[in-house]
């Protein structure tokens, strides 16, 4: 996937610009295509408590924000399901940062660009099976629950050879072809966090 906007930059810019917002779902200012559709609105990326604060009854076929983007995958809301459709079963409390230097749309291959990054993700769940799994199983590796046939996270899925992302608009959706897999899991854990009541009864013994 790298590769394929980095030569699609190289010869059109704008083009390959879009593409990146129809694959995350947002400017990388954070601000959501749903709220921020024309251009990027910085002071609402900026703001937690405007920037998550929609949904997708107004745009229920994927046109502005792709179905299989992976804002929308990740957490679908109000969205039409095929498979899972609670949505409310399946939520997690999610927080990440970031390591590393952005990457260098200089470079002209990945061996031009050594430099360590990533993303470290937390999340918590009171039940691991009923949410992160189902995320990663079904939401990320999988496209059915949105009746997207064999098409994964454009993000943070795991691709199979001639992967592909759809981009629904009038009068014919637009496929991109070549779909890589660009994000490596490194590694993972589950940890049980004692409840409030539990850390309460820990700190009241004695010793």
């Amino acid at each position: 996937m790298r590769n394929l906007l980095h030569h699609q930059r190289g010869r059109q810019g704008v083009r390959a610009s879009i593409i990146d917002l129809k694959i995350s779902g947002r400017w990388r200012s954070g601000a959501p295509l749903t709220l921020a559709a024309a251009k990027d609105d910085p002071a609402l990326g900026g703001d937690p408590r405007r920037n998550d604060n929609f949904n997708y009854a107004n745009d229920p076929q994927g046109k502005q924000v792709p179905l299989g983007c992976h804002m929308q995958r990740m957490n679908p809301r109000d969205t039409k399901m095929a498979v899972l459709p609670d949505v409310n079963l399946h939520r997690i409390i999610r927080r990440s940062t970031t390591y590393g230097a952005p990457y260098d749309p200089n470079a002209t291959s990945e061996h031009d660009d050594e430099i360590a990054r990533g993303i470290f993700f937390i999340f918590i769940s009171a039940k691991a099976m009923e949410t992160i799994e189902v995320l990663q199983k079904e939401w990320i590796n999988k496209g059915n629950f949105m009746n997207l046939g064999n098409e994964r996270d454009p993000q943070v899925g795991l691709q199979e050879e001639g992967a592909t992302f759809t981009i629904s608009k009038e009068p014919v959706r637009r496929r991109i072809h070549g779909i890589e897999t660009f994000n490596v899991l490194r590694g993972g854990e589950y940890l049980f966090r004692p409840s409030l009541s539990a850390l309460r009864w820990l700190a009241e013994l004695n010793d």
